[in-house]
């Protein structure tokens, strides 16, 4: 992930050094890409989580929630209608890690766990810890309002590609009924725990809305803010592992750069 932030970042910074060298010397020309256009990088943190709608009865507690650092990087251009117009429409692209660590006590939660190098379903009773791991390309497409000199506005849509992905965890300190709530017990005590892994059952494709706000600065940096909310899953559709759907719900807070 790392690598990818260092190779987009370079890009962003030499492409914009490229384009206002190249239209620094000819501020008269005017096109579709020069005029009435904005163009920036942006920089933020992310705080939130992969969440059902609603708290499911079978969670019955929250004991521990971490968002861990959650970096996004997005390059994106602005066309406004017009010179005079508050209007305007934003295009981005970008990566943004998306994760968090959970601890949950739950009551009949259903779910698969790897006992004996193969996965066994049931219904469990106890402690479940979450890891959550993503990465995503990520292209956003808003319209703006211009609010007055120094605040702008924004909502959209946003479509998402998984680049790396991670869900797993493991359970302990409770028991498994297998197959049915009342099936036979597998009981995980004293230190004992199972572990799984869904990775591979993280949908490859989101999409969602976002709404946000960004504060100018100075003449180039801005201050924002975003909230973003998946409208699909989390997980494939097909996935029955788990009996609620989990979203992306996710705030970025962070600057921006306008060339």
């Amino acid at each position: 992930m790392k690598t990818v932030f260092a190779t987009l970042l370079s890009l962003f910074i030499f492409g914009g050094f490229a384009y206002g060298q190249e239209t620094e010397p000819s501020q008269k020309e005017t096109g579709f890409f020069t005029t009435d256009m904005d163009y920036q990088i942006q920089a933020y943190f992310s705080i939130g989580g992969s969440a059902p709608l609603g708290l499911p009865k079978e969670i019955r507690e929250i004991k521990q929630y971490n968002p861990g650092l959650q970096l996004g990087l997005e390059a994106n251009a602005t066309k406004w209608f017009s010179s005079n117009s508050p209007w305007g429409i934003r295009l981005g692209v970008g990566v943004q890690g998306r994760g968090m660590h959970t601890e949950a006590r739950v009551k009949t939660y259903y779910t698969k766990i790897i006992q004996n190098q193969s996965y066994v379903k049931g219904y469990y009773t106890g402690n479940v810890e979450t890891d959550v791991k993503n990465v995503y390309l990520n292209i956003p497409l808003s319209v703006v309002y211009q609010l007055n000199s120094r605040w702008n506005i924004y909502a959209g849509l946003y479509a998402a590609i998984l680049l790396n992905g991670e869900f797993s965890g493991y359970v302990s300190d409770g028991y498994l009924r297998q197959g049915t709530p009342v099936g036979p017990k597998i009981i995980f005590s004293d230190g004992s725990r199972a572990a799984y892994d869904f990775s591979e059952n993280v949908n490859q494709f989101q999409w969602g809305a976002n709404i946000g706000a960004e504060w100018e600065l100075n003449t180039h940096f801005k201050l924002l803010a975003n909230l973003n909310y998946g409208i699909n899953g989390l997980l494939d559709d097909d996935f029955q592992a788990i009996s609620f759907s989990m979203h992306n719900v996710y705030l970025d807070l962070g600057f921006a750069y306008a060339f």
